[in-house]
Formats: C-alpha cells, structure tokens, sequence
C-alpha cells in the first residue's frame, strides 16, 4: 500500500508541476502573440528592427520560390526610362535588379518573390518610416492615412526580367485576386511597374477594385483567405493572405 500511496502523491505533484509548465507556455505564448509592432506601438516608434519583421514577417508579407528558367537580361539591353515611380518604398534587400546578374549566369537558379499587400496602413507606414530612418524627406503621417481607392499588391524578385520582357497589360491578363469564401475572382484593373533610374523595372504593382461594378465589397468582412497568383514565365507564384489577421490598432487594415 504505501508504493501505491507514494506513487500517487509523485502523481499529483506531476500533475502539479505539468499544470504548470502549461501555463507557463500559454503565458509565453500570449505574450508573444501580442508582442507584434503594428499592435503594440504607433509607427512614429518603430525602429529598423521592428521595421524589418514587419517588411519580412507579417500577414501583409509573403514570400514563395520560383524556378527561372529564363536569361537575365543586362543594364545595356534596357533603355532608360526617365519616369521614376514610388520613390518613397524601401522593400527589405532581396528584391534587386535583373542588370545585377549577367547575361547567360545561373539561369536555372531559384529566386525568392516576395508579395506586398501594399494598400494597408502598415506596409505604407512602415515603407514611409524606413525612408525616414534612411534620410529621405517624407511625410509619413500623409502617406500613411492616405485613402486607397483601390487594393495594391506589389510582387518584386531579385531577377525582374520577365516584366522587362512584357509590358503592364500582359501582367494584367496573367493574375488574378480569388476569395476563399466568397468565391469571387477579381481581375487587376491595372499594372503599373515602378522603375530605378536606369529604367530596369523594380517593382510590379498590381491594382484591384475594393468593390464589384454593383457596388458590394469585394472582400466581404467575414472572408478567410484571399489568394493571389500570378504567371509568371512557365510557373504560377501564390500568396495566401488572410484578413483576419491583417488588422492594426485601428482595427482591419487592406
């Protein structure tokens, strides 16, 4: 009887001990649930580090692969383009240019394509706060609150050539916006490509209506998963974003 009476008592100081360890991980991991910059801090207080997670680590970032299997370009194949669109963006590095790789070098190599949900408060926050701390002049309180007449999405990657190849209506054809819920597929109503000084293209940023031609949101306020996709040469790059967990201080932010 007495190993029987000693092994419940180490039983419920197990159970103790493990109750716990339990709550002491819940707790850690409430903690760090809610230790995220865009819901703690305003972004007059975000510093570079914060700035970094919220550009690389957040539900407005997504970041997928793809094969190339086409040849990069040169800076001296692209002419100029006197237009420089969106001077204010400061994307974390990782999205280069096509004329930092020669012609003909590791056109099998796979590349990173990072996604933006750009229209949101935070990512427009967050890029205006960066080119501050980077010594632009910018009025981020402007460029932050803002009003977005439509949702923005940038797709950027190291090697851009396939955008140099093909022209904003091309890129408009080969992407689409599709509601997990609501079972709606939303076509871009335009591209528009953000070039560096020496015309090689930067950034693509792709435009969708916030509501349909009858007037109902596109995104409906209880919508799980929005899902953008993209051709892109031979292969389909996709990003999930899901709107529930896109939300700031002020609540949800597109």
């Amino acid at each position: 009887m007495k190993p029987q009476s000693n092994f419940l008592l180490d039983s419920k100081t197990f159970s103790k001990q493990l109750a716990l360890l339990l709550a002491l991980l819940l707790g850690v991991t409430l903690v760090s649930a809610g230790d995220k910059p865009w819901k703690t801090k305003t972004y007059q207080q975000w510093d570079q580090k914060e700035l970094q997670t919220i550009l690389t680590d957040s539900p407005w970032v997504h970041v997928t692969t793809i094969q190339r299997t086409w040849l990069p370009v040169t800076e001296k194949e692209v002419a100029p383009d006197p237009q420089v669109n969106g001077g204010v963006r400061q994307m974390p590095q990782g999205g280069g240019q096509a004329g930092s790789i020669r012609a003909g070098e590791g056109s099998w190599r796979e590349l990173n394509v990072f996604m933006y949900w750009q229209s949101s408060r935070v990512m427009r926050a967050a890029t205006a706060r960066q080119a501050v701390l980077h010594g632009e002049k910018v009025d981020v309180d402007k460029y932050a609150s803002e009003p977005q007449s439509e949702y923005q999405i940038i797709l950027r990657m190291e090697d851009m050539t396939p955008f140099l190849q093909h022209n904003e209506e091309f890129f408009q054809g080969s992407a689409i916006l599709e509601m997990k819920k609501g079972k709606s597929k939303i076509s871009p109503s335009h591209v528009l490509y953000e070039r560096n000084q020496k015309g090689l293209v930067q950034n693509a940023v792709f435009f969708f209506p916030k509501t349909s031609p009858s007037g109902v949101p596109v995104v409906s306020g209880d919508e799980t998963d929005m899902q953008f996709s993209c051709k892109i040469a031979d292969a389909t790059v996709r990003a999930d974003f899901r709107p529930r967990e896109m939300v700031d201080q002020s609540g949800p932010d597109l």
